[in-house]
């Protein structure tokens, strides 16, 4: 049944259409008759402290609290261990000094990561070059940038190094990008997507996060090792590499205590 409102907009939806809701004849009740209620004995209210007491626990147990853990999302005040399952650590160049570094520049070299691992960019410098000019000007269109943008230059050769780094080599043929994962486990839920996996005979090897901070301090790095380490027990992964872009640094990681083989 749709009411008539006389008071709607004039620019509601409610107005635009003429339902003719005024053209329908009233409804004629004079055919029902009364209603013979009849009431039922009322019943003595046996309820006490602990009969509700005990009702609520059960109640509470068939319902559990669903806590989602969402590896992206960081508080800086609720960190790990420090570096808690890292062991090894790789410098394959020297650290740089990036000029305009920030969150576009993050957004873009995880998307020129993306697409050089899809395929749809070309592994040349001028097509990476020419790729991230174009979606820092998508960033920037129409915004009003404070500071420095950072260099498409300096972007697209930080994602072909890393695509160079051997250890993402040797993994490359293997690496699927931007999967979505979740999982449960004894802590609650856990959402979220990893930058990249490595997939092996159909099974999740490692998983790959790519970092584009330049010179992290050690609160970032544990917060990146956690994230991480949620992501291999979200996927099963034994292993995981957090893969700074800037400076080709990579840290791997794993669960256990033994060595990554």
């Amino acid at each position: 049944m749709l009411p008539y409102i006389p008071q709607a907009s004039k620019d509601s939806w409610f107005s635009s259409i003429d339902l003719r809701q005024r053209d329908l004849p009233e409804l004629d009740l004079s055919p029902l008759g009364p209603v013979d209620a009849q009431q039922s004995p009322s019943a003595a209210n046996e309820q006490s402290s602990e009969k509700f007491a005990a009702e609520q626990r059960l109640v509470e147990k068939a319902a559990p609290p669903l806590i989602w853990q969402r590896p992206s999302e960081h508080d800086s005040d609720h960190l790990a261990d420090p570096f808690h399952g890292v062991i090894i650590l790789e410098d394959h160049a020297e650290r740089l000094e990036v000029a305009g570094a920030g969150a576009r520049r993050g957004l873009i070299l995880h998307k020129l990561m993306e697409e050089l691992l899809t395929g749809e960019l070309n592994e040349e410098l001028d097509a990476g070059i020419s790729r991230a000019s174009q979606l820092l000007d998508e960033l920037t269109s129409g915004t009003n940038v404070d500071g420095p943008l950072p260099d498409p230059g300096e972007m697209a050769s930080a994602a072909l190094r890393a695509l160079a780094l051997p250890p993402i080599a040797e993994m490359r043929p293997y690496l699927v990008p931007e999967i979505a994962i979740w999982a449960a486990d004894e802590d609650g839920l856990i959402s979220g997507r990893t930058d990249a996996v490595a997939v092996v005979e159909g099974r999740i090897d490692a998983a790959i996060d790519w970092k584009s901070d330049v010179n992290p301090g050690p609160a970032v790095r544990n917060a990146h090792t956690q994230q991480l380490l949620d992501y291999l027990s979200a996927t099963g992964a034994t292993r995981g590499a957090i893969v700074y872009l800037s400076s080709g640094e990579i840290v791997w990681v794993h669960q256990g205590n033994g060595p990554i083989s």
